[in-house]
């Protein structure tokens, strides 16, 4: 099986590195909503991980076809806060 790399920074609003910013992985999968007659999509939790000090995060996922959605939290440990 192949796999793939998702990778990316978290900076402030000054373009600073915000180290321990919490970043979670989702995978987008899709839902009918009765109500609206319509397709939406819900997030299912993969896993966490936190910056490293140069902002950095890195998830190794299996299924390169998916959606990915990615959320990210200053937990307060930091020195960058997020806007």
């Amino acid at each position: 099986m192949a796999y793939a790399v998702i990778k990316g920074l978290v900076r402030d609003t000054s373009r600073a590195p915000v180290r321990e910013a919490v970043v979670i992985l989702e995978r987008l999968v899709p839902v009918y909503n009765e109500d609206l007659q319509e397709e939406d999509f819900s997030g299912v939790y993969l896993g966490h991980t936190l910056t490293n000090r140069y902002g950095e995060f890195c998830f190794p996922v299996s299924d390169r076809t998916s959606t990915y959605r990615i959320k990210v939290f200053d937990n307060g440990h930091g020195e960058g806060r997020l806007q």
